[in-house]
């Protein structure tokens, strides 16, 4: 079957890269340890690892799912759903798709949060936090997903020949929205904001931000640590809500003038212009996207048992959205690691190529991220460079 064969194909691709990963790492981890201490060097190759090992399996079982799904699930499915082929009935026959998935990706969750990353000292996880968050999830994909879907089948039942481009127009005025709202009513769904309370950082950050012309609605703190001790900062948000967002454990575990770079890393990003390229990106993918996947052959439809059902477009885009992810986001990858070298640059320039390469190193060793990935790897899915790489920039 020609989409069995194409989702066989992408995952041989994907284990290849996957499995070469993991043979560089094991290779690495018996060289001399470079920028982090030996003994954190050897715990984030194996981290590495065993992170690489993990997303190989699920890879091996999302294929399983998906042969499932094209070869007798989605028949059902549409028995079941699918009797006048109405706006209505499609609408629940993806709602139920996208909830089924869900179910079946939970066991790749659990692991990952109670299992892995408890192992690997990041997941602060409880399952009370788990299944209220699966909730919450489970509530945004009913509600929104509902009206999301309804919007998306009306263009297709609508619009004739021409409903992807409306679709598509659809689809990015919702990735604008969804950026506009997300850190003032989407984030504190799942995480408390809370003020910048030092009035000493706040003034520094203020004043970093003055010197680029970037201005935010408010300096806030967001309580990451109760799920990850994992660090990380972002500037969130479009016009006037724009915010600047501190994970807890960024403020614990870096000195100031490391967090400043930080910033001034992300301000690069912004006097870059890169939110915006980045759009413009989404949306040309966005626009092919639609584009391949209302130009399929017939064939795509009956071996999914999908002829004649107006949700069945969208089923295939969603079964294979990694495969098109993986054809495109080289090219996606490669930008995305050229505006990282160049708001490093600037992140220097607004405090000091010293703290940024502190900055970068406390990062690393914080996250337990290691310092190198191999070329072929780099290329297919890194959109950030190597510690390595970074560091050599900045000399």
């Amino acid at each position: 079957m020609t989409l069995i064969t194409i989702l066989c194909i992408y995952t041989a691709f994907y284990s290849l890269i996957s499995i070469n990963q993991i043979l560089f790492l094991k290779k690495e981890k018996c060289k001399q340890a470079e920028i982090l201490s030996e003994k954190d060097y050897e715990e984030a190759a194996n981290i590495s690892i065993e992170n690489e090992k993990f997303q190989l399996f699920s890879a091996f079982y999302n294929l399983i799912i998906n042969i499932a799904w094209i070869s007798f699930a989605l028949s059902y499915l549409k028995d079941f759903f699918i009797k006048e082929n109405s706006i209505l009935e499609n609408t629940l026959f993806l709602l139920a798709f996208l909830f089924i998935t869900m179910l079946l990706s939970l066991p790749l969750g659990i692991y990952k949060s109670f299992i892995k990353d408890k192992k690997q000292g990041f997941s602060n996880m409880t399952v009370a936090l788990f299944i209220k968050d699966s909730i919450k999830s489970l509530i945004l994909v009913l509600i929104f997903g509902f009206l999301i879907t309804y919007a998306l089948l009306f263009c297709y039942s609508f619009f004739g020949s021409a409903w992807w481009i409306w679709a598509f127009v659809f689809s990015f005025l919702l990735i604008l929205l969804i950026n506009l709202i997300y850190p003032t009513l989407i984030a504190p769904i799942f995480n408390k904001m809370k003020k910048l309370e030092d009035e000493e950082l706040m003034q520094k950050i203020e004043n970093l931000m003055q010197k680029c012309g970037f201005s935010a609605n408010g300096i806030y703190v967001m309580d990451a640590s109760k799920r990850d001790k994992r660090l990380n900062a972002y500037f969130g948000g479009l016009f006037k809500s724009k915010r600047v967002v501190l994970f807890d454990t960024l403020l614990k575990s870096l000195k100031q003038n490391e967090l400043l770079a930080v910033l001034g890393h992300e301000l690069g990003h912004f006097a870059h212009k890169d939110i915006l390229k980045a759009l413009f990106n989404s949306a040309l993918m966005l626009f092919v996207l639609f584009f391949v996947f209302a130009h399929m052959p017939t064939v795509f439809y009956e071996e999914s048992s999908l002829l004649g059902v107006d949700a069945g477009v969208f089923v295939l885009l969603l079964i294979f959205s990694n495969v098109f992810s993986f054809i495109v986001s080289p090219i996606l990858n490669m930008l995305s690691r050229n505006n990282e070298f160049k708001a490093d640059e600037y992140g220097a320039k607004l405090s000091s190529k010293e703290d940024m390469r502190s900055a970068l190193i406390s990062l690393a060793k914080e996250n337990k991220a290691f310092v190198k990935n191999s070329s072929i790897y780099t290329f297919f899915h890194l959109s950030h460079p190597s510690i390595s790489d970074r560091l050599k920039a900045l000399v």
